[in-house]
């Protein structure tokens, strides 16, 4: 190591056996977070810096997902260096607006930190990390492109999230046999020239990185996510949400398709608005200690919206009578039905779909992650399942609507429920339903008026939505 200075900050032992191993190709998928990969990859660099004359490259080229990331990044380096007379400057790349981070080292190497593109992996010849690929847009022509830069000798280094497999990230964790979303017996896998690693967040966790994973995983609410980002297990695009195996395990001949129109302590009730030919669905379900059971299903096929007014009224009065709460879909057509009845009826509660809300977590750059009022619906949903808190009717068309909606997983990472439509299915009418449903049922009424939160003319929904305007 040259008597490089030790790190003031002690390393994780796979960090520890990533620093000495010095293979020209290395990657490691890793845990969000917990396990530090930037962290010790930027201290890596920078001690290949210090390294004297040809013992290392020149020049070390950081390329990240985003500007914000690579100014992230290059604050890890100063962090390494403070101890060495390292100038840092900013600059532009070529004749661009991408600005260029730069840390330029005693001996007269250097490093430079910039957002990754085609552009930017071809422009320079030298030792190349990147950061976060999964990330990347366009993560093919920017590694063919930076492969170019590494051909005369450079080092390379791959390091990421798990987000999805239909990435350039993820056909290199296929070629080192790391994307089974199991961990190897022993480290590094060595393939194809390449030494890969492996750390998911409970390795991380048990060689002293300082993370609640407890409290994470409550946090995340959803167990595919949880899996992905911090247990390394890629998310299959185009998966089922809720396997019909789960489904069916939640199936009981408790729940009922049929209502009796009656109130009941703690009856809640979810509606999903019709959009063209999809029917309007209203599910309801009361509370058995923690469960949930579906007592009922009211199909609302083509219908005037005038039609389903007066069905969602009724239903709101028994609902009302019940002390329970009323989650209505009032995103695009759903809007002035909502605005209509949670004017009304307290117990109504208005939904809107298209809006976001903190997750409590942050993102990689960061700042606060926001997720989808939709997703996080969903996600009550399936916890519920997984947890066998919801018992189910058993209805064909119940299987097949929750069959249809399908996790998409970007070309970024970003994460997309859906259903297509059908003339047998819908559009997943029963499945948004039973979502809103299950939004409806966590913790007991708690209606706010807009202007109590300074926003007019509309309600939010306290416990679920968390103040969503």
């Amino acid at each position: 190591m040259h008597n490089l200075p030790k790190p003031i900050i002690p390393l994780l032992a796979w960090q520890q056996q990533w620093i000495e191993d010095d293979h020209r190709f290395k990657l490691v998928v890793a845990a969000a977070q917990a396990s530090g990969k930037s962290f010790v990859s930027s201290l890596e660099a920078s001690m290949d810096r210090m390294k004297p004359g040809a013992a290392s490259a020149q020049l070390g080229i950081l390329l990240s997902a985003s500007d914000r990331q690579s100014v992230e990044l290059m604050e890890k380096v100063k962090m390494h260096t403070r101890a060495w007379d390292v100038k840092f400057e900013d600059g532009y790349f070529e004749q661009t607006s991408i600005v260029e981070h730069r840390a330029i080292f005693p001996n007269g190497k250097r490093l430079l930190a910039l957002p990754a593109n085609p552009d930017t992996a071809r422009g320079y010849s030298g030792d190349l990390l990147l950061d976060e690929f999964a990330l990347h847009r366009d993560s093919k022509a920017i590694w063919a492109a930076g492969m170019t830069r590494v051909s005369r000798g450079f080092k390379c280094r791959v390091l990421s999230t798990v987000k999805g497999l239909n990435n350039q990230f993820g056909e290199l964790l296929k070629m080192l046999g790391l994307a089974d979303g199991v961990a190897p017996e022993r480290q590094p896998v060595a393939r194809q020239g390449w030494h890969g690693y492996w750390v998911d967040a409970a390795m991380a966790v048990a060689q002293g990185s300082p993370v609640d994973l407890a409290a994470m995983r409550d946090a995340i609410g959803d167990e595919d996510i949880w899996l992905q980002d911090f247990c390394n297990v890629p998310m299959e695009d185009g998966s089922q949400y809720i396997p019909l195996s789960l489904v069916m395990a939640c199936e009981s001949s408790e729940a009922t398709l049929d209502w009796n129109w009656q109130p009941r302590p703690g009856l809640c009730a979810g509606y999903d608005v019709a959009r063209k030919r999809d029917g309007s669905v209203i599910i309801l379900g009361y509370p058995v200690g923690p469960l949930v059971v579906i007592c009922g299903v009211i199909v609302l096929s083509q219908q005037t919206f005038a039609q389903q007014r007066s069905v969602c009224a009724d239903v709101a009065r028994v609902v009302e009578a019940s002390g329970g709460r009323f989650a209505m879909d009032a995103t695009g057509l759903g809007m002035q039905l909502g605005e209509e009845l949670s004017a009304e009826f307290e117990c109504v509660e208005p939904v809107n779909f298209a809006t976001a809300v903190e997750s409590g977590l942050k993102d990689e750059e960061g700042k606060a992650a926001k997720v989808l009022v939709k997703e996080r619906m969903a996600g009550l949903l399936k916890r519920r399942c997984e947890d066998r808190a919801i018992w189910l009717p058993e209805s064909v068309q119940l299987r097949r609507e929750f069959q249809a909606v399908k996790r998409y997983v970007g070309a970024t990472g970003a994460v997309r429920l859906d259903a297509e439509r059908t003339n047998k299915g819908g559009h997943a009418d029963w499945f948004w339903a039973t979502a809103l449903l299950c939004g409806a049922m966590e913790g007991p009424r708690h209606y706010v008026p807009a202007s109590e939160c300074e926003v007019e003319g509309r309600t939010v929904m306290g416990n679920v939505m968390e103040a969503v305007f």
